[in-house]
Protein backbone atom coordinates (compact mmCIF):
# COMPACT_ATOMS: atom_id res chain seq x y z
CA UNK A 1 0.00 0.00 0.00
CA UNK A 2 1.22 3.47 -0.65
CA UNK A 3 1.11 5.97 2.05
CA UNK A 4 0.66 9.47 1.33
CA UNK A 5 4.16 11.31 1.88
CA UNK A 6 6.30 11.53 -1.07
CA UNK A 7 10.06 12.13 -0.17
CA UNK A 8 10.92 13.10 -3.10
CA UNK A 9 7.88 15.99 -3.45
CA UNK A 10 8.78 16.79 0.17
CA UNK A 11 12.33 16.95 -0.52
CA UNK A 12 11.63 19.21 -3.56
CA UNK A 13 9.06 21.50 -1.63
CA UNK A 14 11.75 22.03 1.04
CA UNK A 15 14.36 23.02 -1.89
CA UNK A 16 12.06 25.14 -3.12
CA UNK A 17 11.08 26.89 0.15
CA UNK A 18 15.16 27.24 0.87
CA UNK A 19 14.87 25.94 4.36
CA UNK A 20 18.53 26.59 4.65
CA UNK A 21 18.78 29.69 4.20
CA UNK A 22 16.20 30.53 6.53
CA UNK A 23 18.05 28.54 9.33
CA UNK A 24 21.59 30.01 8.49
CA UNK A 25 19.79 33.62 8.43
CA UNK A 26 18.25 32.85 11.79
CA UNK A 27 21.19 31.49 13.61
CA UNK A 28 23.28 35.00 12.18
CA UNK A 29 20.58 36.90 13.80
CA UNK A 30 20.65 35.50 16.83
CA UNK A 31 24.53 35.42 16.93
CA UNK A 32 24.32 38.89 16.21
CA UNK A 33 21.74 39.54 19.19
CA UNK A 34 23.78 37.77 21.94
CA UNK A 35 27.22 39.16 20.60
CA UNK A 36 25.61 42.73 20.73
CA UNK A 37 24.00 41.86 24.30
CA UNK A 38 27.61 40.71 25.43
CA UNK A 39 29.02 44.07 24.35
CA UNK A 40 26.47 46.73 25.29
CA UNK A 41 24.15 45.14 27.87
CA UNK A 42 20.99 44.08 27.16
CA UNK A 43 18.29 46.65 25.23
CA UNK A 44 17.97 49.78 27.10
CA UNK A 45 20.51 49.16 29.86
CA UNK A 46 22.04 52.03 31.90
CA UNK A 47 25.34 50.55 33.30
CA UNK A 48 27.72 52.90 33.60
CA UNK A 49 30.61 50.46 33.28
CA UNK A 50 29.83 49.12 29.50
CA UNK A 51 32.29 50.06 27.15
CA UNK A 52 29.98 50.60 24.01
CA UNK A 53 26.56 51.33 22.88
CA UNK A 54 24.34 50.52 20.05
CA UNK A 55 25.07 53.15 16.88
CA UNK A 56 21.84 51.86 14.47
CA UNK A 57 21.82 49.42 12.04
CA UNK A 58 22.51 49.02 8.25
CA UNK A 59 21.29 46.59 5.61
CA UNK A 60 23.83 43.83 4.94
CA UNK A 61 23.68 41.02 2.59
CA UNK A 62 25.76 37.92 2.38
CA UNK A 63 26.28 35.33 -0.80
CA UNK A 64 26.54 31.86 0.81
CA UNK A 65 25.90 28.30 -0.73
CA UNK A 66 22.12 28.56 0.37
CA UNK A 67 21.35 31.24 -1.75
CA UNK A 68 21.37 35.13 -0.73
CA UNK A 69 21.00 36.55 2.71
CA UNK A 70 20.36 40.15 4.08
CA UNK A 71 19.71 41.25 7.63
CA UNK A 72 20.07 44.09 9.58
CA UNK A 73 23.65 44.73 10.54
CA UNK A 74 24.11 46.01 14.04
CA UNK A 75 26.61 48.61 14.91
CA UNK A 76 28.27 49.59 18.20
CA UNK A 77 30.29 52.36 19.21
CA UNK A 78 33.01 52.84 20.98
CA UNK A 79 32.42 55.11 23.93
CA UNK A 80 36.14 54.97 25.23
CA UNK A 81 37.62 56.89 21.35
CA UNK A 82 34.11 56.97 19.57
CA UNK A 83 35.35 54.14 16.75
CA UNK A 84 32.48 52.52 15.04
CA UNK A 85 32.51 48.82 15.14
CA UNK A 86 30.27 45.63 13.32
CA UNK A 87 30.70 43.08 16.04
CA UNK A 88 29.26 40.14 13.56
CA UNK A 89 31.77 40.56 11.12
CA UNK A 90 34.63 40.61 12.98
CA UNK A 91 33.49 37.69 14.91
CA UNK A 92 32.34 35.66 11.78
CA UNK A 93 35.91 36.71 10.20
CA UNK A 94 34.40 38.91 7.27
CA UNK A 95 35.97 42.04 5.99
CA UNK A 96 33.42 45.28 5.97
CA UNK A 97 33.52 44.93 1.91
CA UNK A 98 32.98 41.26 1.69
CA UNK A 99 29.68 39.79 0.58
CA UNK A 100 31.03 36.35 0.02
CA UNK A 101 30.87 33.93 2.14
CA UNK A 102 34.62 31.72 2.31
CA UNK A 103 32.82 27.84 1.70
CA UNK A 104 31.44 29.26 -1.25
CA UNK A 105 34.83 30.68 -2.75
CA UNK A 106 36.66 27.34 -2.06
CA UNK A 107 33.17 25.30 -3.42
CA UNK A 108 33.69 27.24 -6.95
CA UNK A 109 37.31 27.25 -6.73
CA UNK A 110 37.20 23.33 -6.58
CA UNK A 111 34.85 23.20 -9.06
CA UNK A 112 36.79 25.24 -11.74
CA UNK A 113 39.62 22.40 -11.53
CA UNK A 114 36.96 20.11 -13.39
CA UNK A 115 35.14 22.83 -15.73
CA UNK A 116 35.49 25.64 -17.92
CA UNK A 117 34.66 28.85 -15.82
CA UNK A 118 31.39 29.27 -17.71
CA UNK A 119 30.14 25.51 -16.85
CA UNK A 120 31.26 26.11 -13.04
CA UNK A 121 28.94 29.01 -13.04
CA UNK A 122 25.98 26.65 -13.82
CA UNK A 123 26.87 24.05 -12.22
CA UNK A 124 27.08 25.90 -8.88
CA UNK A 125 23.88 27.75 -9.79
CA UNK A 126 22.08 24.50 -10.32
CA UNK A 127 23.46 22.72 -6.87
CA UNK A 128 23.32 25.74 -4.46
CA UNK A 129 21.24 28.54 -4.06
CA UNK A 130 24.13 30.84 -4.79
CA UNK A 131 24.43 33.55 -7.39
CA UNK A 132 27.99 33.64 -8.94
CA UNK A 133 29.97 34.78 -12.49
CA UNK A 134 32.60 33.04 -13.91
CA UNK A 135 35.05 36.56 -13.33
CA UNK A 136 33.83 35.58 -9.76
CA UNK A 137 34.59 32.24 -9.87
CA UNK A 138 37.91 33.31 -11.62
CA UNK A 139 39.11 35.68 -8.54
CA UNK A 140 37.67 32.39 -6.25
CA UNK A 141 40.40 30.76 -8.02
CA UNK A 142 43.21 32.90 -7.30
CA UNK A 143 42.19 33.71 -3.83
CA UNK A 144 41.93 29.47 -3.27
CA UNK A 145 44.97 28.88 -5.29
CA UNK A 146 47.62 31.12 -3.28
CA UNK A 147 46.47 30.14 0.11
CA UNK A 148 46.79 26.21 -0.91
CA UNK A 149 50.40 27.19 -2.44
CA UNK A 150 51.51 28.83 0.30
CA UNK A 151 50.02 26.31 2.75
CA UNK A 152 51.64 22.64 0.85
CA UNK A 153 55.08 25.13 1.08
CA UNK A 154 55.27 25.32 4.54
CA UNK A 155 54.05 21.67 5.69
CA UNK A 156 57.18 20.49 3.90
CA UNK A 157 58.02 17.57 2.07
CA UNK A 158 57.35 14.79 4.47
CA UNK A 159 58.91 11.34 3.91
CA UNK A 160 59.64 10.66 -0.02
CA UNK A 161 60.68 7.68 -1.84
CA UNK A 162 60.15 7.93 -5.40
CA UNK A 163 60.51 11.08 -6.85
CA UNK A 164 58.47 11.78 -10.35
CA UNK A 165 58.79 14.87 -12.36
CA UNK A 166 58.08 15.60 -16.10
CA UNK A 167 56.67 19.12 -18.10
CA UNK A 168 53.82 19.52 -20.38
CA UNK A 169 52.74 22.88 -22.04
CA UNK A 170 48.96 24.98 -22.48
CA UNK A 171 48.36 27.60 -24.30
CA UNK A 172 49.23 30.65 -23.32
CA UNK A 173 48.45 34.63 -24.25
CA UNK A 174 49.10 36.02 -27.38
CA UNK A 175 50.04 32.83 -29.07
CA UNK A 176 52.74 32.00 -26.63
CA UNK A 177 53.21 28.38 -25.04
CA UNK A 178 53.02 28.10 -21.07
CA UNK A 179 55.59 25.93 -19.67
CA UNK A 180 54.60 23.59 -16.86
CA UNK A 181 56.59 21.69 -14.18
CA UNK A 182 55.95 19.48 -11.92
CA UNK A 183 57.22 16.82 -9.06
CA UNK A 184 55.39 14.69 -7.00
CA UNK A 185 57.21 12.70 -4.64
CA UNK A 186 55.42 8.89 -2.84
CA UNK A 187 56.14 7.17 0.09
CA UNK A 188 57.02 3.74 -0.59
CA UNK A 189 55.25 2.55 2.83
CA UNK A 190 52.03 4.31 2.48
CA UNK A 191 51.34 4.92 -0.73
CA UNK A 192 51.07 8.18 0.09
CA UNK A 193 51.66 10.82 -3.19
CA UNK A 194 52.38 14.74 -2.58
CA UNK A 195 52.69 17.83 -5.02
CA UNK A 196 56.45 19.28 -4.38
CA UNK A 197 57.31 21.19 -6.88
CA UNK A 198 55.02 22.89 -9.25
CA UNK A 199 55.74 26.40 -11.61
CA UNK A 200 54.79 27.80 -14.64
CA UNK A 201 57.32 29.59 -17.14
CA UNK A 202 60.25 28.90 -14.96
CA UNK A 203 63.39 26.94 -15.36
CA UNK A 204 63.24 23.39 -13.89
CA UNK A 205 66.51 24.54 -11.29
CA UNK A 206 63.35 27.31 -9.91
CA UNK A 207 61.09 24.14 -9.69
CA UNK A 208 63.42 21.70 -8.07
CA UNK A 209 64.32 24.25 -5.34
CA UNK A 210 60.71 23.44 -3.91
CA UNK A 211 62.22 20.01 -2.98
CA UNK A 212 64.01 20.51 -0.07
CA UNK A 213 64.52 17.06 0.98
CA UNK A 214 66.63 13.88 -0.89
CA UNK A 215 64.61 10.80 -2.55
CA UNK A 216 65.66 7.52 -2.84
CA UNK A 217 64.80 7.11 -6.51
CA UNK A 218 64.11 9.65 -9.07
CA UNK A 219 62.04 8.20 -12.45
CA UNK A 220 61.57 10.37 -15.35
CA UNK A 221 62.40 10.95 -18.86
CA UNK A 222 65.10 11.91 -21.23
CA UNK A 223 64.85 15.83 -20.49
CA UNK A 224 68.05 17.01 -19.95
CA UNK A 225 67.47 20.08 -17.84
CA UNK A 226 64.89 17.93 -15.78
CA UNK A 227 67.69 15.72 -15.01
CA UNK A 228 70.14 17.90 -14.35
CA UNK A 229 68.11 20.27 -11.97
CA UNK A 230 67.38 16.96 -9.70
CA UNK A 231 69.86 14.84 -10.10
CA UNK A 232 71.32 15.76 -6.87
CA UNK A 233 67.93 15.42 -5.09
CA UNK A 234 67.62 11.43 -5.57
CA UNK A 235 70.49 8.79 -4.66
CA UNK A 236 69.10 6.48 -8.16
CA UNK A 237 67.86 7.70 -11.10
CA UNK A 238 65.44 5.29 -13.79
CA UNK A 239 65.50 6.44 -17.44
CA UNK A 240 61.58 5.40 -18.04
CA UNK A 241 61.95 2.90 -20.36
CA UNK A 242 58.77 3.74 -22.56
CA UNK A 243 60.44 6.63 -22.87
CA UNK A 244 63.69 5.73 -23.78
CA UNK A 245 62.11 3.66 -27.09
CA UNK A 246 60.48 7.20 -28.17
CA UNK A 247 63.25 9.08 -27.34
CA UNK A 248 65.65 6.74 -29.74
CA UNK A 249 62.32 6.62 -32.45
CA UNK A 250 61.85 10.63 -32.48
CA UNK A 251 66.09 11.14 -32.91
CA UNK A 252 66.09 8.39 -35.72
CA UNK A 253 63.13 10.43 -37.41
CA UNK A 254 65.25 13.51 -36.85
CA UNK A 255 67.73 11.95 -38.93
CA UNK A 256 65.47 11.05 -41.65
CA UNK A 257 66.02 7.27 -41.09
CA UNK A 258 63.61 5.26 -43.45
CA UNK A 259 60.18 4.10 -41.35
CA UNK A 260 60.69 0.35 -41.80
CA UNK A 261 64.71 0.93 -40.49
CA UNK A 262 63.14 2.91 -37.64
CA UNK A 263 60.95 0.53 -37.05
CA UNK A 264 63.44 -2.17 -36.50
CA UNK A 265 65.68 -0.50 -34.78
CA UNK A 266 62.98 0.63 -31.95
CA UNK A 267 61.86 -3.27 -32.00
CA UNK A 268 65.23 -4.30 -31.26
CA UNK A 269 65.65 -1.84 -28.26
CA UNK A 270 62.23 -2.94 -26.79
CA UNK A 271 63.28 -6.38 -27.12
CA UNK A 272 66.42 -5.93 -25.19
CA UNK A 273 65.04 -3.46 -22.65
CA UNK A 274 61.28 -6.00 -21.70
CA UNK A 275 63.56 -9.16 -21.64
CA UNK A 276 65.69 -7.22 -18.45
CA UNK A 277 62.08 -6.15 -17.30
CA UNK A 278 60.65 -9.67 -17.28
CA UNK A 279 63.94 -11.15 -15.77
CA UNK A 280 63.92 -8.54 -13.00
CA UNK A 281 60.07 -9.65 -12.06
CA UNK A 282 60.84 -13.31 -12.47
CA UNK A 283 64.07 -13.49 -10.65
CA UNK A 284 62.56 -11.20 -7.20
CA UNK A 285 59.92 -14.37 -7.19
CA UNK A 286 62.07 -16.93 -7.42
CA UNK A 287 65.13 -15.65 -5.48
CA UNK A 288 67.77 -16.28 -8.45
CA UNK A 289 69.40 -13.38 -8.47
CA UNK A 290 72.77 -14.64 -9.85
CA UNK A 291 70.84 -15.44 -13.30
CA UNK A 292 69.80 -11.34 -12.66
CA UNK A 293 73.28 -10.52 -12.66
CA UNK A 294 73.67 -12.62 -15.91
CA UNK A 295 70.72 -10.88 -17.54
CA UNK A 296 71.95 -7.36 -16.56
CA UNK A 297 75.46 -7.54 -18.13
CA UNK A 298 73.84 -9.09 -21.49
CA UNK A 299 71.41 -6.31 -21.69
CA UNK A 300 74.48 -3.81 -21.17
CA UNK A 301 76.37 -5.51 -23.96
CA UNK A 302 73.52 -5.74 -26.10
CA UNK A 303 72.89 -2.12 -25.56
CA UNK A 304 76.44 -0.99 -26.39
CA UNK A 305 76.33 -3.13 -29.25
CA UNK A 306 73.23 -1.67 -30.67
CA UNK A 307 74.72 2.18 -29.96
CA UNK A 308 78.34 0.98 -32.26
CA UNK A 309 76.09 -0.68 -34.97
CA UNK A 310 74.38 2.61 -34.93
CA UNK A 311 77.52 4.46 -34.89
CA UNK A 312 78.73 2.96 -37.37
CA UNK A 313 75.58 3.94 -39.66
CA UNK A 314 76.48 7.52 -39.04
CA UNK A 315 73.79 7.80 -36.49
CA UNK A 316 75.90 9.57 -34.01
CA UNK A 317 72.96 11.06 -31.48
CA UNK A 318 71.04 7.87 -31.39
CA UNK A 319 74.21 6.21 -30.49
CA UNK A 320 75.92 8.04 -28.24
CA UNK A 321 71.99 8.49 -26.07
CA UNK A 322 71.71 4.56 -26.00
CA UNK A 323 75.36 4.31 -24.69
CA UNK A 324 75.35 7.14 -22.04
CA UNK A 325 71.81 6.50 -20.95
CA UNK A 326 72.49 2.75 -20.75
CA UNK A 327 72.59 2.87 -16.99
CA UNK A 328 69.91 4.55 -16.22
CA UNK A 329 67.84 2.44 -18.28
CA UNK A 330 68.60 -0.72 -16.07
CA UNK A 331 68.89 0.66 -13.00
CA UNK A 332 65.29 -0.77 -11.86
CA UNK A 333 67.38 -4.38 -12.15
CA UNK A 334 69.94 -3.20 -10.09
CA UNK A 335 68.09 -2.74 -7.20
CA UNK A 336 66.10 -5.64 -7.81
CA UNK A 337 69.08 -7.15 -6.72
CA UNK A 338 68.98 -5.82 -3.30
CA UNK A 339 65.22 -7.11 -3.11
CA UNK A 340 64.24 -3.46 -3.71
CA UNK A 341 61.11 -2.13 -6.36
CA UNK A 342 61.02 0.22 -8.08
CA UNK A 343 59.02 1.35 -11.32
CA UNK A 344 60.97 1.37 -14.51
CA UNK A 345 58.19 4.24 -15.99
CA UNK A 346 56.85 7.20 -14.93
CA UNK A 347 53.22 6.13 -15.48
CA UNK A 348 52.46 7.84 -12.50
CA UNK A 349 52.88 11.20 -13.58
CA UNK A 350 52.20 10.04 -16.73
CA UNK A 351 48.26 10.22 -15.32
CA UNK A 352 48.77 13.15 -13.78
CA UNK A 353 49.54 14.86 -16.93
CA UNK A 354 46.39 13.88 -18.18
CA UNK A 355 44.75 15.30 -15.59
CA UNK A 356 45.91 18.89 -16.32
CA UNK A 357 45.43 18.19 -20.27
CA UNK A 358 41.71 17.32 -19.57
CA UNK A 359 41.48 20.58 -17.83
CA UNK A 360 43.54 23.27 -19.31
CA UNK A 361 45.16 22.01 -23.12
CA UNK A 362 42.01 22.82 -25.27
CA UNK A 363 42.96 24.77 -27.92
CA UNK A 364 40.55 27.60 -27.24
CA UNK A 365 41.86 28.05 -23.81
CA UNK A 366 44.48 30.77 -23.40
CA UNK A 367 46.00 31.42 -20.17
CA UNK A 368 47.95 33.70 -17.81
CA UNK A 369 50.66 32.33 -15.73
CA UNK A 370 49.62 33.21 -13.32
CA UNK A 371 46.04 32.34 -13.66
CA UNK A 372 47.31 29.01 -14.72
CA UNK A 373 50.31 28.25 -11.34
CA UNK A 374 46.86 29.14 -8.84
CA UNK A 375 44.75 26.48 -10.49
CA UNK A 376 46.75 23.93 -10.92
CA UNK A 377 47.90 24.10 -7.09
CA UNK A 378 44.34 23.37 -6.37
CA UNK A 379 43.78 20.60 -8.91
CA UNK A 380 47.14 19.03 -8.36
CA UNK A 381 47.10 18.62 -4.50
CA UNK A 382 43.57 17.33 -4.84
CA UNK A 383 44.92 14.72 -7.52
CA UNK A 384 48.07 14.27 -5.82
CA UNK A 385 46.71 13.73 -1.79
CA UNK A 386 42.69 14.33 -1.00
CA UNK A 387 43.59 14.21 2.53
CA UNK A 388 45.87 16.31 2.14
CA UNK A 389 43.48 18.25 0.57
CA UNK A 390 40.74 18.28 2.47
CA UNK A 391 42.94 18.97 5.52
CA UNK A 392 43.79 22.46 3.61
CA UNK A 393 40.00 22.77 2.77
CA UNK A 394 39.45 22.20 6.37
CA UNK A 395 41.89 25.08 7.77
CA UNK A 396 40.64 27.98 4.91
CA UNK A 397 37.47 27.03 6.60
CA UNK A 398 38.51 27.17 10.30
CA UNK A 399 38.14 29.37 12.83
CA UNK A 400 42.47 30.09 12.75
CA UNK A 401 41.50 31.43 9.12
CA UNK A 402 38.50 33.19 9.41
CA UNK A 403 37.81 33.98 13.19
CA UNK A 404 38.71 37.21 14.57
CA UNK A 405 38.80 37.43 18.70
CA UNK A 406 36.75 40.93 20.18
CA UNK A 407 38.74 41.35 23.38
CA UNK A 408 36.21 43.09 26.15
CA UNK A 409 38.68 44.98 28.46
Amino acid sequence: MRGDLNVTGLSRQLDEANVNREILKAVIEKAQEELVDELCGVRYCRDKERKFKRAGTVKRTLLTRHGKIEFRLVKVKSLENGSILRPLLLYVGIEPWKRVVDDLDFECAETATYLTYRDSKAVIENLTKAEVSKHRIHSYVQKVGAFIEKERREEGNGKVDLLYADGTKAHGIEGKKNEINVIVGKDFETGEKHLLGLTVNKKWKETAEQFNGKAGFLISDADRELRNALIDKALNHQLCVNHAVREVSYTLWKAELPKEERREIRARLKAILHACRNSAIKHLKDGDMERLKWRIEKTLTDLKRLAKELMEEGLTSVAKFIRNSANYMITFARLAIKQVRIPYTNNLIERLMGEIAKRVKNKWMHWSTQGLENLLNILLVRYCNRECFHRLKQKYLSHEHTFIHIKIT
